[in-house]
């Protein structure tokens, strides 16, 4: 591998990026935690400046340190400049690829096929939260650290140079510190050292992993606050995992509707299993020319099922939320599995690549490889046809996050401190996952940003909660609602979708208005 191939390979993942991507660079905006780091952010509440907007955030995410400089950072740097922070999200989705694609070379992949896995891994609609939502580039970034440590410790094992290998421990505690997605993965990684440099080498640069892994865990489970599921709870959570988990691989293998993960996963279980029996027979003759044989490939694809089993382990303890899923902010859980669902589907394509170019004579295995990768240009243009429609959909959400953030600015041209916002009539989510006004946390930040005030604080009316006309203020009931209560004379109603306002000093003139602001629509479109 040398310094030219890197960089063409980095030069054409680049250029399927920017192709990729470029309308939502363009037409996209904040969404969800989006609005509210940017705040806290930009008007940190004991005031200005980038040492506040650290201080915030240490209160807020201590249990991940790297995010407490990283996110105020970001916004210092890029500021309110939507096109920056979402350009900086695909240069960190260029960095995956890349990073993959030295991963996999440094294994001994071909480069035409590890540059094949990385470009499809930029268009992987499963997880593309991690690249169309500035909060989830903190996945990216964690995962880049994760794959540079990776590729440095294949290096250092290679060299039998410790000073590599403490490069490596590093950059792998930056990325748990980062996001603990990759936590498991650290511990695990040394399968990987021992199958390249065998156990009596491999031992202890895989217990070094596995310390940095406990040391990192152990900060994160101290530092994190989450209700307690137990055991049963964890094992009902685990299921979950393993069945979701199962139905998006499926998709993965076929993006496009209708649904078929049944048809798929058989499909690829029998590749699999063909190609084991056709592997294990010795009297086959391996397919002339090839620089990967048939071996090869099986290791591949069992390798990116165990990559994507591992990715989804650190979700095992977290709350049911955190489960495989195809929709929208949700799916950033597939952050690290994605990368194995891709690599497992392109070793299957090998596999039958392989199969393919043993029914005849083919000369340096061209036949093998012209099935894999059109195999694999196949898969791709599905999943870019699947991302192109997600990305219309972020798009639209952006869209009428400013319709309604314009109607509000009309209405309540100024706001004065300590008011309280309540928005009725407006949609929750434009589709599953994607979110317009959906929480106190988005619609707060949206509002503060928006009159450059950090002293105002506001709460969308969605489905399954209705506005309450308490004794001392106004607040929200129902299921799930905040418990807030503005004092009258504070709190501000208004239904985007009709234009009426009010702004009631009492409890009789409250409920006299209540029913002219009821909840909006959940989603815009069920379809994802």
């Amino acid at each position: 591998m040398t310094l030219r191939e890197v960089v063409f390979a980095w030069i054409v993942l680049a250029g399927v990026a920017a192709l990729a991507f470029y309308p939502h660079i363009r037409h996209g905006g904040f969404y969800s935690d989006d609005w509210s780091n940017g705040a806290l952010s930009l008007l940190p509440p004991t005031g200005p400046g980038l040492g506040h907007a650290i201080s915030a955030f240490a209160d807020l995410t201590i249990y991940r340190p790297i995010l407490v400089v990283y996110v105020p950072l970001t916004y210092a740097i890029f500021g309110l400049h939507l096109h920056l922070h979402l350009l900086w999200a695909a240069c960190l989705a260029v960095c995956v690829a890349g990073l993959l694609y030295g991963v996999l070379r440094m294994l001994g992949v071909p480069w035409i096929h590890a540059l094949a896995i990385a470009g499809l891994t930029l268009l992987f609609p499963w997880f593309d939260s991690v690249r169309l939502w500035v909060t989830g580039t903190q996945l990216s970034l964690s995962i880049s650290f994760f794959l540079a440590g990776l590729w440095v410790a294949l290096a250092g094992l290679d060299r039998d140079s410790w000073r590599w290998k403490i490069a490596a421990v590093l950059l792998y505690l930056l990325s748990i510190l980062t996001y603990e997605i990759t936590l498991p993965m650290v511990a695990a990684i040394g399968l990987i050292y021992v199958l390249r440099a065998g156990w009596k080498k491999a031992r202890v640069y895989w217990a070094v992993d596995i310390g940095v892994a406990l040391v990192a865990g152990v900060w994160v489970a101290v530092h994190t606050e989450r209700t307690a599921s137990g055991l049963s709870g964890d094992v009902s959570h685990l299921g979950k995992i393993i069945t979701n988990g199962g139905t998006l691989f499926g998709r993965s293998l076929l993006p496009l509707d209708p649904q078929r993960t049944t048809l798929a996963l058989l499909a690829f279980a029998s590749v699999l299993l063909t190609g084991a029996v056709v592997y294990l027979r010795r009297s086959e003759k391996p397919e002339a020319g090839a620089r990967w044989g048939l071996g090869n490939w099986l290791l591949l694809a069992l390798g990116g099922v165990i990559v994507a089993a591992v990715g989804w382990v650190a979700f095992i303890p977290a709350d049911p939320y955190y489960t495989p899923s195809i929709y929208g902010v949700t799916n950033r859980v597939n952050g690290l599995s994605g990368l194995g669902l891709v690599i497992a589907a392109y070793g299957a394509f090998g596999i039958v690549g392989s199969l393919v170019a043993r029914t005849r004579t083919s000369r340096l295995g061209l036949l093998g490889l012209a099935v894999t990768l059109l195999l694999a240009v196949t898969l791709g243009a599905s999943y870019a046809s699947v991302l192109h429609r997600h990305i219309g959909i972020w798009n639209a959400a952006y869209a009428a996050e400013r319709v309604g953030l314009n109607e509000l600015r009309n209405r309540y041209p100024n706001m004065p401190p300590g008011s309280t916002l309540f928005v009725a009539g407006y949609p929750a989510y434009q589709a599953p996952g994607v979110p317009i006004m959906s929480a106190n946390w988005d619609l707060d930040g949206m509002v503060e940003l928006e009159y450059d005030n950090n002293e105002l604080d506001a709460f969308p009316i969605i489905e399954g909660t209705e506005l309450a006309c308490r004794p001392d203020g106004v607040g929200l009931s129902g299921e799930g609602a905040p418990e807030t209560v503005a004092p009258y004379g504070t709190a501000r109603l208004l239904n985007l979708a009709t234009g009426d306002s009010a702004n009631p000093r009492n409890r009789a003139r409250c409920l006299a208005v209540a029913e002219k602001f009821p909840s909006g629509p959940l989603y815009l479109s069920y379809e994802y």
